[in-house]
């Protein structure tokens, strides 16, 4: 018989450090993100990713103005509706060398009845990178019965006042 699981203070220890590192630290080397491809096959089924990533610098929220916010819509390519098995679990902001690194705040399956074949997913709290900044964003996919899988989306411009 096996016995019950203990914690010890330095297990504890190295559990909260663990999850409070650094977000601008990627747990995946850059490299391997930056090739991360731009459409993704689970099942039989082909899928995309769509963002919107923006900054609200409009007072009175904050005089920098709001952290960067990042939707990302996993989106079936197909048009049928997105299946209940498939999630977005992670995400990263790449600006140049700089990458945020979080996970998502916010879902909804779907966002609304003309988008059935969309999972979207919301991130807050990112660094106060300028609007108008082009990004890469990539998100870690995963699916019962598949392997987790990194899929990207290329050349995107943070939104904001200008």
């Amino acid at each position: 018989m096996k016995k019950p699981l203990q914690w010890t203070t330095a297990s504890v220890v190295v559990l909260l450090a663990a999850s409070c590192r650094n977000p601008f630290i990627p747990s995946i080397p850059l490299d391997d993100l930056l090739r991360a491809p731009l459409t993704i096959d689970i099942n039989g089924r082909q899928f995309k990713l769509e963002t919107y990533v923006w900054r609200d610098l409009m007072p009175p929220i904050d005089p920098d103005g709001s952290r960067l916010i990042a939707a990302a819509y996993l989106t079936a390519v197909d048009g049928q509706p997105f299946p209940a098995e498939i999630d977005g679990t992670r995400l990263w902001v790449i600006n140049g060398e700089k990458v945020w690194e979080t996970t998502f705040t916010e879902e909804a399956r779907p966002r609304d009845p003309a988008h059935v074949n969309q999972l979207e997913k919301v991130a807050r709290g990112g660094p106060r990178w300028d609007v108008g900044a082009q990004v890469e964003v990539v998100v870690l996919v995963t699916a019962a019965m598949a392997h987790p899988r990194l899929l990207r989306a290329t050349k995107q411009v943070i939104d904001g006042p200008v």
